[in-house]
């Protein structure tokens, strides 16, 4: 009996970019040493850390591939790199403080073999804390499945990086993660695949995903700059093609962006700012009401303070 090189292969690439995260490393990296699927391989990318990272690594040397780069590059070129050294069929995605359950990559695999006309697969997650206890249930609903470049792009991005396989052919497509995307580049990507291929969403928790408060309240500003550099990215980039997002469509998804960062400054007590924002939103859908009596409400508390 000959065996092609091939055989010997991992059929799934698993790409584990991570920044200061080494407290987290072990429990993530033993969850993807616990799956009940066994052919594949891990591609930790070390963006720079500047903690112990390399030492918490020490005792997974023989079972990873370790990649290090000398300065922080952040997370797109982190798993660019990632991708391009991979050897499996399959690119699977975890972030470094995420956790997968048992069965996530046989679960992942198994939909494949269903679905040959999938090319992108994720599932529900549950939220975890910093000390890795559960906050809640999965959510309800089910998760799109199919076509779903319009909705992804029309709502949040409801697509849990650490849930995704993707068939790894797609990138001669879509190309790789866009690096100067420093945040929301995976939303970015998923839009790009759905743009092109079939997606679809397994209705079953399969990843434990890793809340950061801290982290998302700091950089709220930052994520509401890069959502709307998304939002115009992908409109033009698909504007003229067949089955893309209508003038309408992107005039209402920047009016319920505007609305969001305006209760955003609300929130922080930011009137002037909140104002600006529900007046830009207004512009492109003068008739929500939600949106209208915010506005009416920052004017008014603003004039008292005015006079």
């Amino acid at each position: 009996m000959s065996f092609h090189h091939s055989d010997n292969l991992p059929l799934v690439s698993v790409i584990l970019p991570t920044y200061n995260r080494a407290e987290f490393l072990p429990d993530s990296i033993g969850s993807i040493l616990s799956q009940t699927y066994d052919s594949y391989e891990i591609i930790v990318v070390d963006d720079g850390s500047m903690d112990n990272t390399k030492e918490v690594l020490y005792p997974f040397y023989q079972r990873i591939k370790y990649l290090r780069l000398e300065n922080n590059r952040g997370a797109s070129v982190a798993r660019n790199i990632g991708i391009q050294s991979a050897q499996g069929k399959y690119i699977a995605f975890i972030d470094a403080d995420d956790i997968w359950l048992p069965e996530k990559l046989q679960t992942d695999i198994e939909y494949f073999n269903k679905h040959p006309d999938v090319s992108m697969v994720y599932s529900k997650h549950v939220n975890i804390d910093k000390n890795g206890r559960v906050l809640d249930e999965a959510s309800k609903r089910r998760l799109p499945s199919g076509n779903v470049f319009a909705q992804l792009f029309s709502e949040q991005n409801f697509i849990i990086t650490s849930s995704v396989v993707v068939r790894k052919e797609i990138f001669e497509t879509t190309g790789l993660f866009d690096v100067q995307l420093f945040n929301c580049q995976d939303w970015d990507m998923w839009l790009q695949i759905a743009f092109y291929f079939k997606v679809g969403g397994i209705n079953t928790p399969l990843v434990k995903y890793r809340h950061n408060l801290h982290s998302l309240s700091k950089n709220r500003n930052n994520v509401l700059k890069y959502q709307k550099m998304v939002i115009d990215k992908i409109y033009n980039k698909f504007k003229a093609a067949e089955n893309s997002i209508t003038e309408k469509v992107y005039k209402k998804r920047l009016a319920s962006h505007y609305a969001k960062v305006g209760r955003y400054y609300l929130r922080i007590g930011n009137k002037i700012q909140a104002s600006e924002n529900f007046r830009l939103s207004l512009k492109y859908n003068p008739l929500n009401i939600r949106t209208i009596r915010y506005y009416l409400h920052t004017l008014y508390s603003r004039s008292k303070t005015i006079w």
